[in-house]
């Protein structure tokens, strides 16, 4: 009998050491507590000051952003963004596939809100509202969980090298979309368009080639996502914009905003441009959320979309290959970098004016793949 217990002990013992999963799990407890003693120590005073200037929310994929004064972090990271996107049927995998400003620039001409609860007479739902880019004309849409979760016309959906399982939102969004996407200049109606909303239970997870240990959960899984190319976050600074944009000016180009670049987080107070490339585990406000900063984003006709007009132009592309192609082939370009939420940090607010303190740095990490982001 007891050497069947000391086998057991031996078994056990053995799969705690070896399993790929708990060796995760316990390198990411380390890390965590690493991070948890630079927290408790003081800041270097030396470093300058480094705040949030702006929090935006995608509320549908490759439609325009709302700005917010704050948010508070869930599993997915901003609350509402990116939950809904636009899906085709395609023909080559008899399933959906996503839509974006890549195929259609005329998205970056619509507006959406977040979430709004909605009563009437019939009870109360959760309404978002679509509207042209003047918004003369708008449409609304239920997205209450219980509505999606009781609506049977649901797809299969490509969402780059992911499938996921995605809810139709109805005729009312589908056709006012299309009726906004359609162009004189363009073969395309997109008459078979669709909006679509993520089901509750489909759990997308970022590439754990790039998530750290410490991002893990205790179960030793890699965040969960939306429908966003692939990260929850993206980061970008005011003071890598300028210098673009300094580049741009050399060439007797025009300044670009940036809303070319769609990020969620928008900070200034670097010390120079690109700074941060380097980061690795950021902290924003007080007692605040970490973030582990994972990948850099690449680029792609998107940033030369005009974020109001919907025009199409050369830049910032043209420029950005002269100094920021920095992954394995050259190929791709790259502006602002991807985060992952700790799980630590989920219903924790982050503000505008909050600092950002940078807890560890290392070399910066392109893309092993060909990632490209919206």
């Amino acid at each position: 009998m007891q050497q069947v217990a000391l086998l057991v002990v031996i078994t056990v013992a053995s799969l705690f050491i070896f399993s790929p999963r708990i060796k995760k799990i316990l390198k990411g407890q380390i890390q965590k507590q690493k991070l948890r003693t630079i927290c408790q120590s003081e800041p270097d005073e030396n470093k300058g000051t480094i705040q949030v200037t702006s929090i935006h929310v995608h509320p549908i994929k490759s439609l325009r952003p709302v700005s917010v004064q704050s948010t508070k972090l869930t599993h997915l990271g901003l609350p509402g963004d990116r939950a809904l996107m636009l899906v085709r049927p395609s023909p080559s995998t008899k399933q959906y596939r996503f839509v974006t400003q890549r195929q259609c620039s005329a998205l970056a001409t619509i507006n959406v809100s977040l979430p709004t609860l909605v009563t009437t007479s019939q009870g109360t739902s959760t309404m978002i509202e679509i509207s042209n880019s003047d918004k003369t004309r708008k449409v609304f849409v239920d997205v209450s969980p219980e509505t999606l979760n009781t609506n049977p016309v649901r797809y299969t959906a490509g969402l780059w090298d992911d499938t996921v399982q995605v809810v139709d939102v109805g005729d009312k969004a589908a056709e006012f979309l299309q009726s906004i996407m359609k162009s004189p200049q363009d073969d395309d109606d997109y008459s078979d368009v669709r909006l679509v909303a993520q089901l509750e239970n489909d759990e997308r997870r970022v590439d754990s080639r790039y998530c750290p240990a410490a991002a893990v959960d205790f179960m030793g899984r890699v965040p969960r996502v939306s429908l966003t190319d692939g990260f929850p976050i993206l980061i970008a600074s005011e003071e890598s914009l300028e210098e673009l944009n300094r580049r741009l000016k050399e060439k007797g180009k025009d300044d670009l905003p940036m809303s070319r670049f769609r990020p969620n987080i928008v900070c200034k107070g670097l010390q120079k441009a690109f700074e941060e490339d380097e980061w690795k585990a950021i902290q924003i406000g007080e007692n605040g959320p970490i973030f582990h900063v994972v990948k850099g984003c690449p680029r792609c006709k998107q940033s030369c979309t005009d974020q109001v007009t919907g025009e199409r132009f050369d830049e910032p592309l043209e420029t950005l290959k002269e100094f920021r192609a920095l992954g394995k082939d050259k190929e791709d370009v790259y502006f602002a970098q991807n985060v992952v939420l700790q799980s630590s940090g989920e219903g924790k607010e982050i503000c505008v004016g909050d600092t950002i303190r940078v807890l560890t740095s290392g070399d910066p990490v392109w893309d092993e793949d060909t990632v490209q982001a919206e």
